[in-house]
């Protein structure tokens, strides 16, 4: 089951993770949509919520793991 951190970020405002699938969730202001990233390790999903620059850690997650769109625009 995934759990959803609030973030403070004009790009994106929900983080969620599931350690047992290694699934990351992201949502995105600007479009709505939520994008998951596959095999990310919990220590990447911490450091993204720590991170001084989520921008530039996300950007980092989305170069480096698989993703994909989990939903329309009408929620998570």
């Amino acid at each position: 089951m995934i759990e959803y951190v609030p973030i403070e970020s004009p790009l994106f405002d929900l983080v969620g993770y599931d350690a047992k699938s290694k699934i990351l969730e992201v949502h995105f202001v600007d479009s709505g949509y939520t994008f998951a990233y596959e095999d990310v390790p919990a220590d990447e999903f911490d450091a993204l919520v720590d991170a001084k620059s989520k921008e530039k850690y996300l950007q980092y997650i989305i170069e480096s793991y698989e993703g994909y769109r989990v939903n329309t625009k009408q929620g998570r």
